[in-house]
């Protein structure tokens, strides 16, 4: 028998968790000295937010008009 997969909803919402994400890597990029590491954080940091936004304007009441 397959287990079930949960289906428990997240406590917040997706552009919540994105934005905790793009907060926690650009601290963590503050952190460390100017590398491909910190390059790297900075760009997923940039792409979390971006992607916030995204998620932002497709759930906007106003594209229901």
């Amino acid at each position: 028998m397959s287990s079930l997969r949960s289906r428990a909803r997240p406590a917040s919402s997706l552009e919540e968790r994105l934005l905790k994400f793009a907060e926690d890597a650009r601290a963590a990029a503050q952190l460390l000295t100017p590398s491909r590491e910190q390059d790297e954080l900075l760009s997923k940091a940039q792409r979390a937010e971006t992607l916030a936004s995204a998620a932002n304007r497709l759930s906007s009441t106003s594209l229901l008009d």
